[in-house]
């Protein structure tokens, strides 16, 4: 079990010239070079005007857009960031709120994290050199003893205090609402700020050092979010896929930074202004968060608590900063030992607060949100498309012309990944060789889950508390809408399919002579 204590000391030993996992990823790069001179020639072969048109045109459409976010992201922390630190430096005076909260949510975690997590706070609590006030937002009695226990173990001086909210278990939306409350009771100061922590999360030494003070030295910044890195219980294709993943994130934070924005304020550990937190139609929207449905009616949020507050931040016309040089250490425990299956049940819940949220984010004004993070969330509801035209594309070739296309196809995404793999030394220093297969599975499951959620939207659950959404109306209602979710999924992927035809060249339309 790692500590607060010892995430510093992780970090240096990652410090060698070679970045971990490059012999195994060394391996991958001869292995695709290898298969690039064993390629069929078919350049006079029918089809291949089409192969080069389309897959050439996505590829300029897509890695544009990737490259765009990696450019972005070595800007943002080479060379932008370092000055909003080389600016809070120059200050004389401390940027230090004159009151910090930490709250935490915690309900079925781990007690080995649990005490991991709450020590970590404690110790942020102690080192800040300013009044801080700790608030766990507990469901168990256990917890609390265990907390209360902790604390005093550690003797705290006088500008350290606890305040303990004990909740029942209908879910961490209400947990976090319990606390948002509990901390307007305490009539905060104008410049306090609020660091939301999960359960499973444990604190950076310095932490809150390194992030709090950005309140005061930009008054623009309503919330802002840290870099991640996770602790996997399971097995090794799990923990890789998890590295890729917050490798991933740290680069699109970093590019989505560079606006002063950000696509998810994470609930794993974020930081308010106290004048955010304790506003009501803040408190509320996080508790009672909904979507009006055309189909479905009114649909509460049961997960998605990070997208509500990020939505209310956005819509408010507030900036958002991201930190890349700070970390929070989280402890993820996967749904199941099974790769397929607990990648399945964590992109539903992702995925389906991503979409669940986006059409109203991109209802706001892009002069509110700005222009690049509108169309970042534009692109989010045209890549789960456009990720599939191209094997949908060279299956369809395969079939009216030649197989050869197939190994050609191959080698091309094997390239590509490969590429994208490099890139993520951006974010850390290591990779592995299942990086590119992982990179094309995320891409092409990771769509197929989005199309089925994007008409499902009612289908949500909570992987934790094993809760999930009750449908309303009666066993009819529910089987009519079950029968027109799968109806509308079926015509739209035809519609997909024949347009990547007719585009492609593959399909005729039968009035074109």
């Amino acid at each position: 079990m790692a500590s607060a204590g010892n995430i510093t000391a992780d970090k240096k030993t990652n410090s060698s010239l070679l970045p971990k996992g490059s012999f195994g990823f060394l391996i991958y790069t001869l292995c695709l070079f290898a298969a690039l001179l064993t390629l069929p020639d078919v350049a006079l072969e029918p089809g291949s005007k089409q192969f080069i048109f389309v897959v050439g045109g996505l590829a300029i459409w897509r890695y544009s857009w990737g490259m765009t976010h990696f450019i972005r992201a070595l800007i943002y922390k080479n060379v932008v960031f370092p000055k909003y630190r080389r600016l809070e430096r120059s200050y004389a005076e401390s940027l230090l709120p004159s009151k910090i909260y930490l709250l935490v949510t915690s309900f079925r975690i781990e007690s080995d994290t649990s005490i991991d997590v709450f020590k970590s706070v404690i110790e942020e609590a102690i080192r800040c050199d300013t009044e801080c006030t700790i608030v766990p937002s507990l469901v168990e009695r256990a917890d609390e003893v265990m907390v209360k226990q902790l604390f005093e173990s550690y003797a705290p001086p006088p500008h350290v205090k606890l305040k303990i909210v004990r909740i029942p278990g209908t879910g961490k939306r209400d947990g976090l609402a319990q606390g948002f409350r509990a901390i307007s009771r305490d009539m905060p100061p104008s410049d306090a700020v609020v660091a939301v922590v999960d359960g499973d999360s444990i604190l950076e030494p310095g932490l809150v050092e390194r992030t709090a003070t950005f309140f005061q030295m930009m008054p623009e910044i309503g919330a802002l979010t840290t870099d991640e890195e996770c602790e996997v219980k399971g097995s090794a294709i799990i923990r890789h896929w998890h590295s890729l993943r917050f490798a991933q994130r740290q680069l699109l934070m970093s590019s989505m930074g560079l606006s002063k924005r950000v696509l998810t304020l994470t609930g794993r550990m974020s930081m308010f202004r106290g004048s955010i937190i304790t506003n009501p139609e803040f408190i509320d929207q996080v508790q009672n968060d909904h979507l009006e449905h055309w189909r479905f009616g009114r649909l509460k949020f049961l997960t998605g608590d990070d997208k509500s507050s990020w939505y209310w931040v956005l819509k408010n016309g507030w900036s958002m900063l991201y930190v890349p040089d700070v970390q929070v250490h989280t402890v993820e425990h996967p749904p199941s030992e099974n790769f397929l299956v607990a990648s399945t049940v964590l992109m539903r819940r992702w995925f389906g607060n991503m979409l669940r949220t986006n059409e109203r984010a991109l209802n706001i004004a892009p002069h509110t949100t700005g222009f690049f993070t509108w169309w970042c969330l534009m692109d989010q509801r045209l890549s789960m498309w456009t990720s599939l035209s191209g094997p949908v594309f060279v299956t369809m070739l395969c079939f009216k012309f030649t197989i050869a296309f197939l190994p050609i196809y191959l080698v091309w995404i094997g390239f590509t990944r490969w590429i994208m793999t490099l890139m993520l030394l951006g974010a850390r220093h290591e990779t592995h060789w299942s990086y590119p297969f992982l990179l094309y599975y995320n891409q092409i499951y990771g769509s197929l889950i989005k199309t089925f959620i994007f008409f499902r939207l009612d289908k949500q659950s909570w992987t934790r508390q094993k809760t999930k959404l009750q449908a309303s109306g009666n066993i009819w209602e529910q089987r009519l809408n079950n029968a027109a979710s799968t109806m509308l999924h079926i015509c739209a992927m035809l519609l997909f399919i024949s347009l990547i035809g007719v585009v492609a060249g593959v399909f005729e339309l039968p009035f074109i002579s």
